[in-house]
Order: C-alpha cells, then structure tokens, then sequence
C-alpha cells in the first residue's frame, strides 16, 4: 500500500512529533515548583503597632502596576484622595495605603465624609501631602490580609 519512501517519511514524521513532544513535555518539568523564588512582598512588623508595613520588591511593585497619587486638601479643609486608593476591609472598615518609604506601605484607616465622582473626603487617617497607593491598591490589602502567595 505504501512505498518505501512513504514509510519513511511517516517514521521521519513519527520522530519528529515524538522529539517536539518530549522537548514540550521536559519544557513542563522545570517549572517554578522545583526552583526557589523570592518573595515579591513582605510584611514587616512596626515597632508599636499592631499592623505591619507591606514591603515590596521592585519587581513586586512592577508586577502589580504600582501607582501613587497625593492626597489633597478639599472642601472644608479635608483631605480628599482619589477613589482608586479607597479599599475595605473585610468587616467594612475603609481603608487606604500610605506610602511610607521606598517601596513600603501603610495601612491607614479612614473615615469617609463623602464620595463625590473620583474623590473621596475623609476626616482621618491620612493628611495632605500622603500619598497613597492607587494601582495595585487591592494587591497590597490581598499581602496584608494573607490572600494569596505571591504578589
């Protein structure tokens, strides 16, 4: 039925499948299961508090976007902060990151007045000047509430 050459090939084609499958296959075993990874976030105690600063990586803060903005001063002398750094927690508590080195957070409770558009006025937890986490605001609250392993 086939000739000599058209067995060949086919065997050819055989072992050319078979050789992908293996490379794929051996692609698959080293995966980051077998290889040590470094953390890209940590949680560091604070002397005095109960809440620890969230530490990131540069790599870390690459990986989730990290962005930042100032918090201002609004109507009546408030602060106000953009609704992007504005997060709950579990129990329904507000919350929001402050920036308090290179790359290490704080978790600042505040107390929301109003939510008018993007902006958002608070009477504590945060003064002018802050800044707050905006992009990548939830991946901090997620390292800090033990979601997840890796930021």
């Amino acid at each position: 039925m086939f000739g000599n050459s058209n067995k060949r090939r086919m065997r050819v084609m055989a072992a050319i499948a078979a050789a992908a499958a293996a490379a794929a296959l051996t692609g698959c075993a080293s995966s980051s299961s077998t290889t040590s990874v470094p953390p890209t976030a940590a949680l560091v105690p604070v002397k005095g508090s109960t809440v620890p600063n969230v530490v990131l990586t540069q790599l870390g803060a690459q990986r989730i976007g990290l962005e930042t903005q100032v918090v201002t001063v609004g109507a009546g002398g408030l602060a106000t902060l953009p609704y992007a750094a504005l997060l709950y927690e579990p129990n329904g508590q507000a919350a929001v990151y402050v920036k308090s080195g290179q790359f290490t957070f704080t978790r600042h409770f505040v107390r929301v007045v109003s939510i008018v558009g993007n902006l958002v006025t608070v009477t504590s937890g945060v003064t002018p000047g802050d800044r707050v986490a905006t992009t990548g605001a939830e991946e901090l609250l997620g390292v800090q509430n033990g979601v997840g392993e890796e930021t």
